[in-house]
């Protein structure tokens, strides 16, 4: 699992291979950066490109961060 934290978000991006062929999914999930010890989940963990299989772990990471920003970036981070 990849973790960054951009602005007041801290985003978790991970894979997952694909055992029937050996491809690739990728998941992320977006949490609030806390300013005390409880933790809230914007965006919980899911597959977030539903169809894509990708060719390796490094590039379903990048493709779960482009979603990731996408919707960090849609200005309704709570939606």
């Amino acid at each position: 699992m990849h973790t960054e934290v951009l602005g007041h978000f801290q985003v978790e991006l991970s894979a997952r291979q694909i055992i029937d062929h050996g491809g690739w999914a990728a998941f992320a999930a977006i949490h609030e950066v806390p300013d005390s010890d409880a933790q809230t989940t914007i965006f919980p963990t899911q597959r977030v490109v539903d169809e894509t299989v990708f060719e390796s772990e490094e590039a379903a990471i990048a493709g779960a961060r482009r979603i990731a920003l996408a919707f960090l970036r849609s200005g309704n981070p709570r939606a």
